[in-house]
């Protein structure tokens, strides 16, 4: 994804007039100030372009649009709400994304969503995961085919796990995700494997930057309640969601390491019918035992 891409309105396309000093001035001392100031006009319409993001925020606004939306679909009113944008720019920004290949926009609930296969093509590409899905990819068909449940290898994405593997569990009933999928870090089993492998002042600042909505009543509310749960996933070697995600499901996960970097965490998830605390722990134990062996 090119960095040079700018995200939102530009200055220059609202028309602002230079006032009449600005008109006297010469041709060559005009566009000095151009140059310098990057807009047109003088004090009186500068002041009412300054609100408008710069280039660098523009893009990073759009960057924030995407993450918000991997989590769950959203309206453009409904992300303007959470961006604090008006309604129109929230428009205008989903629009550039959709037409840049981004995002997509549902046409009955007009609601816009991440392209799951633009979002995996950036996971799977990066130097850290081009390789490593040959090493997981026949553990988890194991463990999917020995448990019956769907297995999954997601890597870290801002506050968020976005599935780079993933392996349909066999029951009728189950969860139904796929590639690209996103979780939230703060309650997903993926999400705190990860974190339990941060060094102490690296999980400070990242519990500190994490973002306490989604999930269930069951999940962490704030960095000091997650932390104790993290903390509880580094001394056992793998983390547990019961019923944070979603209502009803359980999930074990454990962290991967490749050539001594932290990647990502990988995990078993399905109904907490099918999977009770003790077939999690063996799930969670034989996961580090197997993963620790083949990379």
């Amino acid at each position: 994804m090119s960095t040079n891409k700018s995200f939102g309105t530009s200055p220059d396309s609202l028309g602002a007039q230079p006032d009449r000093d600005s008109r006297r001035r010469p041709a060559t001392q005009h566009r000095q100030a151009s140059k310098t100031t990057g807009r047109r006009g003088t004090a009186a319409g500068l002041a009412s372009l300054e609100e408008l993001p710069t280039a660098a925020s523009a893009q990073l606004r759009g960057l924030k649009a995407i993450e918000l939306l991997a989590k769950q679909p959203r309206t453009a009113a409904e992300l303007a709400r959470l961006m604090l944008i008006n309604r129109s720019t929230a428009l205008r920004l989903l629009q550039e994304l959709a037409s840049s290949g981004y995002i997509e926009r549902n046409s009955q609930t007009k609601a816009y969503s991440p392209i799951s296969s633009w979002l995996w093509g950036i996971v799977a590409n990066s130097n850290d995961h081009s390789d490593i899905g040959e090493t997981l990819r026949p553990v988890l068909s194991r463990f999917c085919e020995e448990y019956g449940e769907a297995m999954a290898y997601a890597v870290p994405a801002g506050g968020s796990m976005v599935y780079a593997l993933y392996f349909t569990s066999r029951h009728h009933i189950a969860l139904r995700e796929q590639l690209g999928t996103v979780r939230a870090m703060h309650c997903s089993a993926l999400g705190k494997a990860y974190l339990s492998a941060l060094d102490p002042v690296s999980l400070d600042a990242k519990l500190g930057l994490l973002e306490y909505k989604d999930g269930t009543a069951n999940a962490a509310h704030g960095p000091l309640e997650l932390r104790e749960r993290v903390m509880a996933a580094a001394e056992s070697g793998f983390a547990l969601d019961y019923g944070e995600t979603f209502e009803g499901s359980a999930c074990v996960a454990v962290p991967v390491w490749v050539r001594g970097k932290l990647v990502g965490a990988v995990g078993c998830q399905g109904p907490e019918n099918r999977l009770p605390e003790g077939l999690l722990t063996e799930i969670g134990t034989r996961l580090l035992h197997e993963l620790g062996a083949a990379l």
